[in-house]
């Protein structure tokens, strides 16, 4: 219990426990490859094994009095319109943040907490942009926890019945086959195979060198065979390995909104609740993934100032659902955000730009393509890799066919596509600055390339339309400063020379 002088409360007891857990895995993974090394140099006797054991007893002991001073010391509450976290047991600490540059109040409920039945808090402030929270509170149980969010955002539900309050209003719920089918169009395959890299070469330094040569020595009169069997299966493997990683981040999600905050609650085995406030939303992502663009699916992102453990850059708002139903849970999540204006295309002589820039790719990989088969075998096998340029201009073709822009009272609506056809919104209060660039090139064909940019953690996430015409980038940047409301074709000269 805190004296009555001290404003200030503790952690629940549990802190104790997962204070002195942290504490052992930081010296177990300090000490575990020279412990290992020791071991086998020494050999497994009985006077080693010993020792083993009265080492791992007396790192228990001292992580369990480390977890119970390190409870002892840490005291946290809101105190003069601030918050206030004491902790330290050799080295106290003070840090103080004032209530108007909190950001969010998060919790992360991990294995250890859901034993204990508490929840990890993570407080952020405007500020933020760095791997790790500002404050976090490491156990707290459910009702401390509310109290402290009530505390920090402020009280905005009204108790209902005697003890309960009417919680957040429940806006939308990942189903389990909306996850799967989320995970199966994620894309995140390139990421699992970059893992399953890594795991090859953890590998290496079991396998030794000879074990792979005499592998590849009895694979290789079926070499063929084995790649056409084994590409497959990575690649399967791979597509699971994505499909899982997501079921592990977004199972439960669900997106709630509470007068000025949205809430999400997401994660398997570790469970988390993220706050955003609709205050620091400075735009919207709605992402159709190359994947999910034939089944008219799409995900949404907010780019919020300062907000998120990444660095605050973005953070998913809702991770699949049907496109035609984006602007209903705008509507219902982020009002300000919900506008689906028809987009001014580019003109038709960017179109050259597009399939150019689209084709190079595609012209260095048939190039190297065909200048290994030479090099290696002598033949022209990869010609074929020539039928890629087509391929890559097509995809230039779409690229100049989904970029687009848009003004819709007050809001910058912008379309773009690289793997993905993403379309953001953002209000012109949250953009931070304009800019129009104009190549050589671009100006022969009287094009330029518009860009904007708006608060996003510690620096700022980019808007951007190449090659719209020069006239239209002038007039965006003009109407953009204006003082008054606007929306596209409201007293503005008529546009030229785009396509129908």
């Amino acid at each position: 219990m805190n004296s009555e002088a001290d404003p200030l409360s503790r952690l629940h007891p549990a802190a104790m426990v997962i204070n002195a857990l942290k504490s052992i895995r930081r010296l177990v993974s300090a000490s575990a490859l020279p412990g290992i090394v020791v071991l086998f140099s020494q050999g497994l006797s009985p006077l080693t094994i010993a020792l083993v054991l009265l080492g791992a007893v007396v790192l228990v002991v001292l992580a369990a009095v480390w977890g119970f001073l390190s409870w002892r010391a840490t005291t946290y509450g809101v105190v003069g319109g601030a918050f206030r976290l004491r902790q330290g047991v050799l080295q106290k600490n003070e840090r103080t943040i004032p209530l108007e540059h909190v950001q969010s109040v998060d919790t992360v409920q991990g294995i250890v907490q859901r034993i204990f039945g508490v929840y990890e808090v993570r407080v952020e402030t405007a500020g933020g942009g760095s791997g790790e929270p500002d404050a976090s509170l490491p156990a707290l149980g459910r009702g401390a926890t509310e109290a402290l969010r009530r505390e920090i955002e402020g009280s905005r539900r009204e108790p209902v019945g005697t003890e309960e309050e009417a919680g957040p209003e429940i806006l939308r719920r990942l189903s389990v086959r909306d996850l799967l089918i989320a995970g199966a169009t994620s894309g995140q395959i390139g990421i699992a195979l970059s893992l399953l890299a890594v795991g090859s070469q953890v590998f290496d330094e079991f396998l030794s060198e000879a074990f792979f040569r005499d592998l590849v020595e009895r694979l290789a009169p079926n070499a063929l065979v084995v790649v056409l069997i084994l590409v497959p299966v990575v690649a399967l493997f791979a597509w699971l390995l994505a499909i899982a990683g997501t079921v592990l981040a977004h199972f439960g999600f669900t997106l709630s909104r509470d007068g000025d905050f949205l809430y999400i609650k997401r994660g398997l085995l570790e469970r988390r609740e993220a706050t955003i406030p609709l205050g620091r939303i400075q735009a919207v992502r709605i992402s159709e993934g190359v994947l999910r663009q034939p089944f008219g699916l799409a995900s949404l992102r907010v780019e919020s100032a300062g907000y998120g453990e990444d660095a605050g850059v973005s953070a998913v708002m809702f991770p699949l659902l049907p496109r035609d139903e984006v602007q209903m849970l705008l509507r219902e999540a982020a009002p300000e955000f919900a506008v689906d204006p028809p987009l001014v295309p580019l003109p038709r002589r960017a179109l050259r730009r597009y399939v150019f820039r689209g084709c190079v790719p595609g012209l260095i990989l048939a190039a190297a393509a065909i200048l290994v088969s030479y090099l290696v075998f002598d033949a022209a096998f990869g010609l074929p890799a020539l039928l890629l340029v087509p391929l890559f201009a097509l995809y230039g073709w779409q690229r100049f066919r989904d970029a687009g822009w848009a003004l819709e009272d007050d809001r910058l609506v912008v379309r773009s596509r690289s793997l993905a056809r993403v379309t953001v919104v953002a209000p012109r209060r949250r953009l931070q600055s304009r800019s129009v660039f104009q190549s050589p090139f671009q100006r022969r064909l009287r094009l330029a390339t518009f860009g904007t940019e708006v608060a996003s953690g510690a620096g700022g996430s980019a808007l951007e339309v190449t090659d719209l015409g020069s006239d239209d980038a002038g007039r965006l940047v003009e109407m953009l400063s204006a003082r008054t409301p606007f929306r596209t074709g409201s007293e503005e000269p008529g546009r030229r020379d785009h396509p129908a």
